[in-house]
């Protein structure tokens, strides 16, 4: 057999490595696995909703899947009423909310949101103290005061059930967008002043390293608060915000942009950018990084 004919041949066997698939790099199913971060209201839950093809909407905090009541390409699972013994009893299920099952009977959603991990931890934190973690001593943990040890059972709750999600959703190679708030700013001494040292997520103990090192994407949004409250997307760390990472973005642009959406539009309309975009855009640049948008100029200029 010549040369050439035999590495054709092995090159159309299917290689394993004990029970898995060996592909190459092009070959490989490519996801996004995303944490969007920021302010309330600052339009988190209305970009997610720009992300692939139909969505299922996991809601866990209250009215946090409103912004989105107007689409037809989202299903909402409101979870935000259920008693946080019950949540959790699905939650941390090893198939979380039948979540397999319904992605194995559902294979037009293509997008998972989870709104929000902030509104996760709190429900978390309320079974760590239901649940007596760290009590002892003459001491009850209560939720003005949980002591080190719930905080700690807390942490360990949300890891896990955010670990659920990630593992379902990439074993069905569906994306998933992860919300959390922005924590208040961490302060420190400069002379006689207490100064921003800097700005974070809204996530306790090592759940922030945790977490994000599992994804592929971390952006903080911001909105002006004035003007015509241009809404901004960063995605590495700039003004005091941190942890921001992209593996989509040619990090060498700038590090923010203005994102030219409105939700008043239709997502295919002209100038308007989402996630979708993004993603197919970085797909066709054969998953090479693209470069980061450019903020649109200001009419009149």
């Amino acid at each position: 057999m010549a040369a050439k004919d035999k590495k054709n041949e092995v090159q159309s066997k299917v290689l394993q490595l004990g029970p898995v698939n060996v592909q190459t790099g092009k070959e490989t199913p490519s996801r996004m696995a995303i944490l969007i971060w920021g302010a309330a209201t600052c339009g988190k839950t209305t970009f997610a909703a720009t992300a692939p093809g139909r969505k299922l909407w996991l809601s866990f905090g209250d009215n946090e899947h409103v912004s989105v009541a107007n689409r037809d390409d989202v299903l909402v699972a409101n979870l935000s009423d259920m008693h946080y013994r019950e949540l959790f009893k699905h939650a941390q299920s090893e198939n979380p909310f039948n979540l397999d099952t319904f992605l194995t009977e559902n294979e037009d959603v293509e997008t998972v949101v989870v709104d929000s991990a902030t509104a996760i931890e709190y429900k978390a934190l309320q079974k760590a103290v239901g649940d007596g973690i760290g009590a002892g001593r003459g001491f009850t943990p209560t939720m003005e005061a949980p002591g080190i040890s719930a905080y700690g059972g807390r942490n360990a709750i949300l890891l896990e059930v955010l670990t659920g999600l990630l593992r379902v959703t990439a074993k069905h190679n569906v994306h998933i967008i992860i919300t959390a708030h922005e924590a208040d700013p961490i302060m420190t001494q400069a002379g006689n002043a207490e100064v921003i040292d800097y700005i974070t997520i809204m996530l306790g103990g090592k759940l922030i390293n945790n977490t994000t090192w599992r994804l592929s994407e971390v952006w903080f949004m911001s909105q002006e608060t004035t003007g015509n409250r241009e809404r901004r997307l960063a995605v590495r760390p700039t003004r005091k915000r941190k942890p921001m990472k992209s593996r989509m973005f040619d990090l060498r642009g700038d590090a923010e942009f203005v994102v030219a959406y409105d939700n008043e539009k239709p997502d295919d309309a002209a100038g308007q950018m989402t996630i979708a975009n993004w993603y197919y855009d970085w797909i066709d640049n054969g998953k090479m990084r693209i470069p980061v948008p450019k903020t649109p100029e200001k009419k009149g200029k």
